[in-house]
């Protein structure tokens, strides 16, 4: 933001060069400024990295920089904050110069106040938005809003999640230990859902990881995918033919998570990369039925 003051206005000051505005002393969130003389106008700016000011009337335009922190899913919506006099087309730059007490910076309620518009820089879009107006006697220096947090992202959250562990599943097979070659045998797992609550960046961050696929090794060299966890017997969804008799084998289920988070109670987000567990092997016995007669026949 430009703090613009005519030169006609400070025709005494002859050997001023430039202005420059300050932040008070203790402030907790000090705004940096820098300044320069034109032919005709003396322009200090200063970008702020969270909004405020002391002095503030509490009257406030439209937008409210109340909400100004965070969106729907309660990441923050921006990185840092910036006050812009109305007086003047906002930059990212460097703005137009102009008179910093126009007509517009008086619309305030009280005489004494100017009007300042808040400007942030969006995560969204990478861009800086307008918030709100407010009136201060004095320029904004001290942040009046929530203080932007650091940004929760899916790389973090995924990085936590492997690192917290996801559960493996065992391969349940019917018939159990043992079946017969050339036999239908039945192949499933009991998948549970994980949920879980942890502490990220500061905020509190809830995970939720779905089963999605689950890849069957069935211990001969040979696999198959599917999106079902299969179920037990009546059902035969999921089966596997042995050919070879006489071996033990060791069937397997990796099964891959899909899993979703959300910072502070917001809205859910997505995570576009899985996470595959691998689960224990289990015995298998494949034996080869024998014919045997039984009881008297004629």
């Amino acid at each position: 933001m430009r703090h613009l003051v005519s030169r006609s206005i400070l025709a005494s000051a002859a050997a001023l060069t430039a202005i420059i505005v300050i932040p008070s002393e203790g402030a907790a969130d000090p705004c940096a400024a820098s300044g320069e003389a034109t032919d005709d106008l003396l322009v200090a700016e200063m970008t702020c990295s969270s909004p405020g000011g002391e002095g503030s009337s509490g009257s406030s335009g439209s937008g409210g920089a109340e909400n100004a922190a965070s969106d729907d899913s309660g990441q923050p919506t921006y990185l840092r904050y910036r006050w812009h006099s109305p007086c003047t087309t906002f930059s990212a730059g460097r703005p137009e110069a102009s008179a910093l007490d126009c007509g517009v910076a008086r619309a305030c309620p009280r005489p004494s106040e100017r009007s300042w518009q808040l400007w942030g820089f969006a995560t969204r879009g990478q861009t800086w938005e307008y918030i709100t107006s407010e009136c201060y006697a004095e320029p904004p220096t001290v942040a009046d809003a929530p203080e932007p947090q650091p940004v929760v992202t899916p790389a973090l959250v995924l990085n936590a999640i492997r690192q917290i562990g996801l559960p493996s599943l065992e391969a349940v097979t019917q018939p159990e230990d043992k079946t017969l070659v050339n036999f239908a045998t039945i192949f499933y797992t009991e998948p549970q859902p994980f949920t879980r609550t942890v502490t990220l960046l500061g905020q509190s961050v809830e995970i939720e990881a779905t089963p999605s696929e689950y890849t069957w090794h069935h211990g001969d060299g040979t696999t198959v995918t599917t999106t079902s966890p299969g179920a037990p017997y009546p059902s035969k969804e999921i089966t596997y033919s042995y050919t070879d008799a006489d071996v033990t084998v060791a069937p397997s289920v990796d099964v891959t998570y899909t899993a979703r988070f959300r910072v502070s109670g917001g809205g859910w987000q997505g995570i576009d990369e899985t996470v595959t567990i691998a689960g224990p092997p289990t015995a298998l016995r494949v034996s080869e039925a024998t014919a045997l007669l039984s009881g008297e026949y004629e």
